[in-house]
């Protein structure tokens, strides 16, 4: 190109410039005067943790803005029972949320950060300017173990129904259930594993099931009371364990591990590993990751937080996610008004291992879990929920009305050794009198009473036993021949 061309070129650039700003600020939505803005992008766990809590800490002083791409908020963690006919992903529109809660829904995808300007580039266009920005918009699971059925979620549940058709058909018959090396967060495949053994147990198939795993003890995040509650489990259910290797490989239908030893398969089912998506403007580590502080404030930069998978914290779970959203609320709350507290992001674990009855409930704090592992088939927190955020798990119990007080989400004390069974008892009384009532109700041809009684089983259980998954398709369908009078 010659002087003259970029002559040109220079005085083309400035105005083009100036042509795309201008562009971007007739889309940007108007900000309500005086209100302090906070963009939110991502539509998960955290994101909806984060605005809940915003709300809860300053009110409606703050305009808060939700950029998402998809119109309905995925309750993905029940999304490993769905195969075995016990529930259902949970989904709910975004914009029934914004309406309930009160923020400005944007189905966009975040492209950029310009953090000279506090705004954000949507993909469509958009501009949004912030006085706040928490980037929650997850990771991208990726396959670790070629050749194996990598299991990442809802969108893996065909894949996960042909293997369960294949094994009744008799077509399988030892299945490996493999943790990667990096898939720190190791509960959905002790679900898997647990899950197959009963549903070959009721099918009546002959299956052998074993899962290897790097850890060396099951689920040893939990710490040693947990992990051993784990192991029990998974010695009654039939599931053999191979801790302290990791997987290395899968070849010639066999599972490589990186001690040299090989194991002869039918099928594997492993983990995911994990990478976040690149954002430019926004300071990223290795795989995409972003650095924080202990309050969630993004490395290098002002008014920035990160919460959930995107965050460099090794532990791709919900809770988490959750419980680094509240942290990160509470400092841009107090951005906005210094007299709200700031708090930390101090890691506790709870997970909830679906057994197909009653879910093992398992916490720990992560700084000292020693110290405060438990696990139990009683709740440990209440409400009982798959993911235990503080104020999005009595949210979406009010969604579904089993929770019409939605007070935030507290633990209940460890259970002691004495008291352990009591406390167990106690659960599957409660569980036990909400199905029977649910058959009382049936057999009087009252469905809707039947309904709900199972709606509150359920929200005590996590999900219904598989004859009670049953029974509701059932009364669901007697109900919608019975007629509006019966709604």
């Amino acid at each position: 190109m010659g002087a003259t061309d970029d002559g040109a070129l220079g005085e083309v650039q400035p105005r083009l410039t100036v042509a795309i700003t201008e562009a971007r600020e007739a889309k940007r939505p108007p900000r309500e005067s005086g209100l302090f803005r906070v963009v939110v992008a991502g539509g998960g766990v955290a994101a909806l943790e984060a605005i809940l809590a915003l709300r809860e800490l300053v009110g409606r002083r703050a305009q808060i803005d939700l950029l998402a791409p998809n119109p309905e908020f995925v309750y993905r963690p029940l999304a490993a029972v769905e195969p075995f006919g016990l529930g259902e992903v949970q989904t709910i529109s975004i914009d029934q949320i914004a309406a309930d809660i009160g923020f400005v829904p944007h189905r966009d995808l975040l492209e950029s950060v310009d953090p000279g300007r506090s705004a954000v580039i949507t993909a469509g266009g958009c501009e949004l300017v912030y006085d706040a920005l928490l980037v929650a918009v997850g990771a991208r699971a990726e396959t670790a173990l070629p050749g194996a059925l990598t299991y990442s979620g809802p969108e893996s549940n065909d894949e996960l129904r042909a293997l369960l058709d294949s094994l009744r058909a008799g077509n399988l018959r030892r299945l490996i259930f493999a943790v990667p090396p990096l898939a720190r967060w190791a509960l959905p495949l002790y679900e898997l594993a647990v899950l197959t053994a009963r549903y070959a147990r009721r099918e009546g198939i002959a299956a052998d099931l074993l899962l290897v795993t790097p850890e060396a003890e099951p689920l040893e995040l939990f710490g040693p009371r947990a992990s051993e509650g784990v192991r029990q489990l998974l010695a009654i259910e039939g599931v053999g364990l191979h801790p302290s290797v990791a997987p290395a490989a899968v070849r010639d239908g066999e599972l490589r591990l990186a001690s040299g030893e090989a194991l002869e398969a039918d099928a594997i089912v492993a983990l995911p590993r994990f990478l976040a998506p690149p954002i430019p403007g926004l300071p990223q580590g290795p795989n995409g990751f972003v650095g924080t502080d202990g309050f969630m404030r993004v490395d290098g930069l002002s008014g920035v937080w990160a919460a959930g998978d995107i965050t460099w914290f090794p532990i791709k779970q919900g809770g988490l996610a959750a419980q680094q959203a509240d942290a990160a609320a509470s400092g841009i709350a107090n951005r906005l008004d210094p007299a709200v507290e700031m708090r930390p992001f101090t890691p506790v674990l709870r997970g909830a291992l679906m057994t197909g009855w009653t879910p093992h409930y398992l916490r720990a704090p992560l700084r000292r879990p020693a110290e405060g592992s438990a696990g139990t088939t009683a709740p440990l927190w209440w409400p009982p929920s798959k993911v235990a955020g503080r104020l999005l798990a009595p949210y979406l119990g009010r969604l579904r009305d089993v929770e019409p007080a939605s007070p935030p989400l507290e633990d209940l004390g460890s259970p002691t050794e004495t008291s352990l069974a009591e406390r167990e008892a106690d659960h599957q009384d409660a569980l036990e009198l909400a199905l029977t009532a649910a058959d009382l109700d049936a057999r009087e041809r009252d469905c809707v009473a039947a309904l709900r009684w199972l709606e509150v089983a359920e929200h005590l259980n996590l999900t219904l036993p598989p004859e009670y998954a049953r029974k509701r398709e059932r009364w669901i369908a007697q109900k919608a021949m019975q007629g509006p009078e019966a709604r």
